[in-house]
C-alpha cells in the first residue's frame, strides 16, 4: 500500500516534536475524511517537486512552531490550539492542492 503523502508532510513538518505526531495523527486522518480528501488531491500533491515540497513542509513547519512547542497541543489538552493547529496545516495542504490544480489547467488551455 501506498504511503498518504499528506501524512508523510505532516511526519516532516513535525518531525522534531514526537507527541504531536503521535498525538495529532488521528486527527489528521480524521480531518482528511471530513474535508473530503480523495485520491485525486493525493495524487495531485504527489506530482509535486522534492524542491516545491521541501518548501512547503518548511512552511507548515515554520507557520506552526509556536503552536508545537504549547504543552496544551502536544498533549490535546486546548482544542482552540488543536483547532488552530489543524485549520493552519490544512489550510497550506489545500493551497497546495489548488496550486498544482490550477498550473495542470493553466496548462491544458495553453498557458
Amino acid at each position: 500500500m501506498k504511503k498518504n503523502i499528506i501524512i508523510d508532510i505532516f511526519n516532516r513538518s513535525f518531525r522534531d516534536y514526537p507527541l504531536v505526531i503521535r498525538n495529532l495523527t488521528p486527527v489528521i486522518i480524521n480531518k482528511m475524511a471530513e474535508f473530503k480528501i480523495d485520491i485525486q488531491d493525493l495524487s495531485l500533491l504527489e506530482t509535486i517537486s522534492v524542491s516545491e515540497l521541501d518548501e512547503i513542509i518548511e512552511k507548515i513547519r515554520m507557520d506552526n512552531q509556536y503552536l508545537c512547542q504549547n504543552e496544551d497541543l502536544q498533549n490535546l489538552k486546548n482544542p482552540k490550539i488543536v483547532d488552530e493547529f489543524i485549520e493552519n496545516f490544512f489550510k497550506e495542504i489545500h493551497n497546495s492542492i489548488d496550486l498544482v490544480y490550477n498550473l495542470i489547467i493553466s496548462k491544458q488551455l495553453g498557458g
